[in-house]
C-alpha cells in the first residue's frame, strides 16, 4: 500500500501536504502510517506539511482539544510539521437552538465548522495539495460512495485537491487501532479518550452518536447539563429521545448492559 502510494506522490508533486485530524483513533492511524513517508518525500522535493485540526467552537471538548495540542506540537518538534488550528467564529449551541440538528436533510455541523475554515485556509495554499484523512469505506454507506480510491482526486464546487486514504484497505477494528496507537507515546491521550467516552470528543453532541455510546459520556461526566440545554432549545420530540440517554433521570446503565460504562 505505502509503495504504491509513494510512486503517486512522486507523480503528483503536491506542494501542500495537509493532515486532517481530528483527535479520533482514524486520523491519528493515518497520521501514524504515513508520517515518516511524508517526511521523506518532502524533504526531497521541497514541499510543506501542516497537521490541520478543527475546533468546533462550543462542542469539541476540552480533552479533545489539548490532545490535539500535544499532538501537534509533538510532530512538529519531531517531523517539522506545521501545527494549524482552525474554528469557525460562531456558536455550535447557537446553531443547534436555531436549526435543530439538520437542515433539509444536510449536516449543518459539519458545511458550517468544519468545510468552511478548511476552505479558508486552503486558499491561502500553494498548490497542488494533497490531503490526508482517516476516511474508509467501511465507515458508512456515505463514505463508501465518496470513498472510492485509496489516492483519488476530489473536485467540489470551486475546491479541487488529491486525498489519499491509508486506512482504505486496512482490516482492523477499533481494538486493534487503539492497540496500536497505544503503543505510541504521543497518541496515548488518544487512546485514554476512547476508554473515557468511547469517543474521540471532537463533537460532543452529535446526532450520529449511539445511545450507548451517549450512555458512556453520562457515565463520564455530568451529562443532564447537555440535556438540559438540548430539552429547551429544541422542538423536535426525536431528537429529544435521542439523548434523553443523558437526562439524569434515566437509567444510564440500562444502555450499557449493567456495566456502569466498562
Amino acid at each position: 500500500m505505502m509503495q504504491m502510494d509513494a510512486e503517486r506522490l512522486y507523480e503528483l508533486k503536491p506542494r501542500s501536504i495537509m493532515y486532517l485530524f481530528s483527535g479520533g483513533k482514524d486520523s491519528s492511524l493515518a497520521l501514524a502510517l504515513t508520517r515518516d513517508l511524508v517526511k521523506k518525500f518532502c524533504e526531497e522535493i521541497g514541499c510543506r506539511v501542516y497537521v490541520v485540526y478543527i475546533y468546533v467552537t462550543g462542542n469539541t471538548h476540552p480533552l479533545n482539544a489539548y490532545c490535539a495540542q500535544y499532538v501537534l506540537k509533538w510532530h512538529e518538534q519531531r517531523y517539522g510539521f506545521t501545527p494549524v488550528a482552525l474554528a469557525s467564529d460562531k456558536v455550535f449551541t447557537e446553531y443547534m437552538c436555531k436549526y435543530g440538528f439538520e437542515i433539509l436533510g444536510g449536516r449543518w455541523c459539519y458545511a458550517e465548522f468544519k468545510e468552511k475554515p478548511l476552505m479558508r485556509f486552503e486558499e491561502k495554499l500553494p498548490k497542488p495539495i494533497l490531503s490526508i484523512d482517516g476516511m474508509s469505506p467501511n465507515d458508512s454507506t456515505q463514505r463508501r460512495a465518496v470513498v472510492t480510491e485509496e489516492l483519488q482526486e476530489i473536485k467540489t464546487g470551486t475546491r479541487r485537491y488529491w486525498s489519499w486514504h491509508p486506512l482504505f484497505s486496512l482490516d482492523a477494528d477499533t481494538k486493534g487501532k487503539l492497540e496500536t496507537l497505544g503503543r505510541h507515546q504521543e497518541f496515548r491521550c488518544v487512546k485514554t479518550l476512547y476508554e473515557l467516552y468511547g469517543d474521540s470528543m471532537n463533537c460532543v453532541i452529535c446526532p450520529y452518536k449511539s445511545r450507548e455510546k451517549l450512555a458512556k459520556l453520562g457515565v463520564a461526566e455530568p451529562s443532564s447539563i447537555y440535556y438540559d440545554a438540548i430539552d429547551i432549545c429544541l422542538r423536535s420530540e426525536k431528537w429529544k429521545h435521542k439523548f434523553s440517554v443523558l437526562d439524569s433521570r434515566t437509567r444510564i446503565t440500562d444502555f450499557l448492559g449493567g456495566k456502569g460504562g466498562e
